[in-house]
């Protein structure tokens, strides 16, 4: 570091001195720099100081405080993949240990007492089972969705009840901000509910001023997209612009504010209606702005003269705030009498009295206590029921009335396929003849199913079958109370209503016709439960039919657990490809911090040899100066003369 040079030729006291001071500062703030460089390690303490360098490291700061955040997402995430992992192979050791005691029940040399025994080991395998599905990670539960407390599986001697939901946590993964999931449910895990009682009844609701037009499916099916539409009465045109409604009510308004005077809009059933206020014939045209869609998706689009308007049906979607009185077009449902939910040994009649919105109905089906979960179907259309109950077979019946019909949710109706009755199973038959009805007054009725496509018939089809053998002297319905069919015999005589198998045929039993009369009456059993395809299912059902040493039903529980295992590994699969790809992620997220701090470092720290150079020639600097100064400034005229 040179010494400032102190031109003293014709030059003022007072000038040599401040420029001697201004020299002396210049070596103490580098030295000051320099100083707290070699103290904090950083070239700059403050942006002014080097902007270009701060703006860099500002950017790389943040850069890095996301990256240590997604680093820790990652450790977190594959802590829980870990344990989920682990979790998935307990429960598939759990699983083969079943399969083996069911392999070793079916066996045609096993005893009863040996069942009995093998019961008791399945009994212990649920109960690890029920222990593992409320296992906990870091405080959570791993598999009950987005559930907090209560743990996700109970048993409740009806079945293993799943308190969770499908959900699956998710937290920010990656640099550019995606997200992904990290956990499973116990719906995933151990397919702990059942498939929806689905509604067969499109409850198809009257639209409303209040209808929200996000709950909409408008005149083309996608949803209506509001913007601004040209309408004229064909003297005048205007531009309306709809996108500020949020009702249909809104809607209205806004076209009757800025269409032509001489028109008029108003909200007929599920359309909207435009014609003249005078209800004189008109020139109506309304069509998109360019590059729009609203007037072809409120239904209303016409490039072509028209007299009036009839829009087309909008089609709303069922929320939990449509009312019961908007149900079937506006023409509601009687839901009187209500409805009964029998879920395993659980029975709930359900009252819909003071009922008046769909989210009315579906809490008085949730808060029934029976184990099931009512919820709008994913398309609007319809209501769904699903079992939650591991073990127990669900049946939604009637209650005297027709409202479980009318919802679209009974589980046994007319329109079920007999290929889907006793839990798939279907209706058995044998060639010839399946079974006879003898009546009161003596005649015979022999039925042979075959005369059905079984695979593809109906109970509807059955019913006209025995109608039509029976020829007006019994009359086969669904019960009006309950589930099952009900043979009703019409003729009077000394007999009794009897119902016998031909042939050994066992479909009496898969049509759960193999009942006593009553009265003039056979009433029979509903064989179209709803039952959870889960593994706690299959071990319930191999526990109770080792401790009935039924052979048979041990064989079905065994398949049942096959395909639950099958399940189960398929999960586990996708669960070791999403751990393994989290941890190549979190080695590349690793990779770049390190890579970050590098160039930070390059930025923002202070090269020690150089700086410390550099303080060594400062601290020379400073004492040349002082030392020059010292000497000129004691110089006078006097040494000047000399």
């Amino acid at each position: 570091m040179g010494v400032v040079p102190i031109n003293v030729g014709r030059v003022s006291f007072n000038l040599r001195a401040f420029t001697l001071l201004n020299s002396v500062r210049a070596n103490q703030v580098g030295l000051f720099r320099t100083q707290n460089q070699l103290a904090t390690g950083l070239r700059f303490l403050a942006p002014s100081e080097e902007p270009r360098a701060a703006g860099q490291s500002i950017r790389l700061d943040r850069r890095l405080d996301l990256l240590r955040k997604v680093g820790e997402n990652l450790r977190d995430v594959n802590a829980t993949l870990t344990s989920v992992e682990a979790a998935l192979q307990e429960g598939s050791d759990l699983l083969i240990e079943a399969h083996n005691a069911a392999l070793e029940a079916t066996s045609d040399s096993a005893t009863p007492d040996e069942r009995q025994a093998l019961a008791t080991v399945i009994d212990s395998i649920l109960d690890r089972l029920v222990a593992l599905g409320n296992r906990t990670h870091l405080g959570n539960f791993l598999f009950s969705g987005h559930q907090g407390d209560p743990p996700p599986f109970l048993d409740t001697g009806n079945g293993v009840l799943y308190l969770g939901d499908d959900g699956r946590r998710e937290t920010i993964v990656d640099s550019d901000l995606s997200q992904q999931r990290f956990t499973i449910s116990g719906q995933e895990f151990f397919n702990a509910v059942s498939q929806a009682v689905h509604g067969t009844v499109d409850l198809d609701p009257q639209a409303t001023l209040s209808t929200r037009i996000v709950d909409l499916r408008g005149a083309v099916g996608t949803g209506v997209s509001l913007g601004q539409i040209l309408v004229s009465d064909g003297s005048q045109q205007t531009t309306v612009d709809l996108s500020s409604a949020a009702t249909l009510g809104d809607l209205i308004d806004l076209l009757n504010a800025q269409m032509p005077d001489t028109l008029e809009a108003t909200l007929v059933g599920n359309s909207i209606q435009i014609q003249r206020a005078d209800r004189a014939p008109g020139d109506i045209t309304i069509i998109d702005v360019a590059g729009g869609t609203t007037a072809a998706d409120l239904g209303i689009f016409a490039n072509s003269p028209q007299r009036s308007i009839a829009g087309a049906d909008l089609d709303p979607i069922l929320t939990p705030r449509t009312g019961l009185t908007q149900l079937l077009d506006g023409a509601g449902v009687d839901l009187s009498g209500g409805l009964r939910i029998r879920n395993g040994s659980e029975l709930a009649t359900i009252d819909f009295a003071g009922a008046t919105t769909i989210e009315d109905l579906l809490n008085r089906i949730n808060q029934s206590n029976v184990g099931v979960l009512a919820r709008i179907s994913d398309d609007g259309r319809t209501i769904e029921v699903l079992n939650r109950t591991s073990g127990a077979d669900l049946r939604i019946e009637e209650n005297g009335g027709s409202a479980a019909t009318v919802l679209g949710i009974r589980s046994l109706y007319a329109g079920t396929r007999m290929s889907a009755l006793n839990d798939g199973l279907g209706v058995d038959s044998v060639d010839g003849d399946d079974f006879r009805i003898t009546t009161a007054d003596g005649s015979t009725i022999d039925l042979d199913v075959n005369d059905l496509d079984l695979s593809a018939a109906t109970l509807q089809d059955l019913l006209d079958l025995i109608n039509a053998a029976g020829g007006g002297r019994i009359s086969a319905s669904l019960a009006t109370t309950g589930n099952g069919i009900v043979i009703t015999d019409n003729t009077v005589g000394a007999g009794t209503l009897t119902i016998e198998r031909l042939n050994v045929s066992p479909t009496i039993d898969s049509l759960g016709l193999n009942v006593t009369a009553s009265g003039n009456q056979l009433v029979g059993q509903d064989v179209n439960p709803i039952r959870v395809d889960s593994a706690f299912t299959a071990l319930l059902e191999l526990k109770w039919a080792m401790a009935a040493d039924d052979a048979q039903s041990i064989s079905l529980a065994a398949q049942r657990l096959e395909r639950a295992l099958d399940r189960l590994q398929d999960v586990q699969g996708q669960v070791a490809a999403l751990a393994r790809a989290n941890l190549e992620r979190a080695e590349r997220i690793d990779n770049e911090t390190t890579a970050a701090q590098i160039l930070q470092s390059e930025v923002r720290d202070v090269d020690l040899a150089e700086a410390v150079v550099r303080f060594q020639q400062l601290q020379t600097a400073l004492q040349a100066n002082l030392a020059t100064g010292s000497r000129i400034l004691s110089l006078s005229l006097l040494d000047y003369l000399r």
